[in-house]
């Protein structure tokens, strides 16, 4: 395929999704933390196949999805076991990412607000504020960011960076 062609037939990231150990508790943090909306909130059966978790068919799960400011892309997932398949452990508090794990990113206009909204909503720090720069797309460029990174209380880790230098 030439990559002109490229484009929604093949294929566009409309979401990530997180299994998580309570739904509604975890909507709780990104809606107080960013002010994210529930856009679907609804308790289903999962075919064993989507994820492969080890789960027998037709699991029921809670699953909400958070909608950001896009309202195409922005979407978090954030889906629950009732009857979890998986070893159920204390969560642990983090302060370093692992192999293979992602990482939310996100830009705000509010980054002080957002790093009080998280630590006050349960967060464990790994960052507080802090200016940086990075090289830009063009040629001797440069981006100022300044971000604050955290784990969330299910040990999802996220940068959320504002850019000074747009303003």
């Amino acid at each position: 395929m030439e990559e002109s062609q490229v484009g929604l037939d093949v294929g566009v990231l409309k979401r990530t999704t997180f299994i998580v150990r309570n739904a509604k508790e975890s909507a709780a943090f990104y809606t107080s933390v960013f002010g994210w909306s529930i856009w679907y909130d609804d308790v289903l059966n999962a075919d064993y196949r989507f994820p492969p978790s080890g789960a027998k068919d037709k699991a029921e799960v809670h699953l909400i999805i958070l909608q950001a400011n896009d309202p195409k892309l922005g979407k978090l997932g954030l889906l629950q076991y009732i009857k979890s398949p998986f070893e159920i452990q204390e969560l642990e508090k983090r302060d370093q990412v692992r192999m293979c794990e992602p990482i939310l990113v996100i830009e705000t206009n509010d980054i002080e607000g957002v790093h009080d909204r998280a630590v006050k909503a349960g967060a464990t720090i790994v960052s507080a504020p802090v200016d940086w720069y990075v090289p830009g797309p063009e040629k001797e460029s440069s981006i100022h960011l300044r971000t604050v990174s955290f784990f969330d209380p299910n040990g999802i880790y996220m940068e959320v960076s504002d850019h000074p230098s747009r303003n």
